[in-house]
């Protein structure tokens, strides 16, 4: 009897296991915890911290627009809606806007060029209400506000 499919099975087969227990939980996030995109229109020019208020009382809910949810802000880029924070990951688009025209902001990410950063829904701890917030700005503005020491973030080559 030989031993050798057995050991080719341990060989490979305890690896792929291993890969699987460990990547598996946030590919199956990623693949099935979707939810559709939503569009943010941001006032052109702007730099600094956008805040959007869920479950607001009295404020509109969120429009539609091409099939996404509309987040227009104002100059202050902050946004307050009665609608519910949407849970998973999408496609969102971003956009700076002066009246009807659009400018695309990238979101690409660190070293890339992106315009949009830490993007991320949370619970105001006075009002237990979510809001989701994000930076708007290059990556040199980004980092200032996140580490204006320089200290923590190694240079883009």
């Amino acid at each position: 009897m030989s031993r050798a499919p057995f050991i080719i099975a341990i060989v490979l087969g305890l690896p792929i296991f291993i890969a699987a227990a460990v990547f598996g939980p946030a590919a199956f996030d990623l693949v099935f915890h979707r939810r559709p995109p939503e569009r943010f229109l941001i006032p052109a020019g702007y730099s600094g911290w956008v805040r959007v208020d869920f479950r607001q009382k009295g404020a509109p809910p969120l429009p539609m627009e091409d099939g996404r949810r509309l987040f227009k802000l104002n100059d202050k880029g902050t946004l307050q809606t009665s609608s519910d924070p949407q849970s998973g990951h999408g496609r969102d688009d971003f956009f700076y806007y002066a009246g009807d025209r659009r400018t695309p902001l990238s979101n690409a990410g660190v070293c890339k060029g992106g315009m949009v950063w830490q993007i991320e829904t949370m619970v105001d701890e006075r009002t237990s209400t979510p809001f989701a917030r994000f930076f708007v700005g290059t990556e040199d503005q980004y980092r200032h506000e996140v580490d204006p020491t320089g200290k923590d973030w190694p240079a883009c080559e």
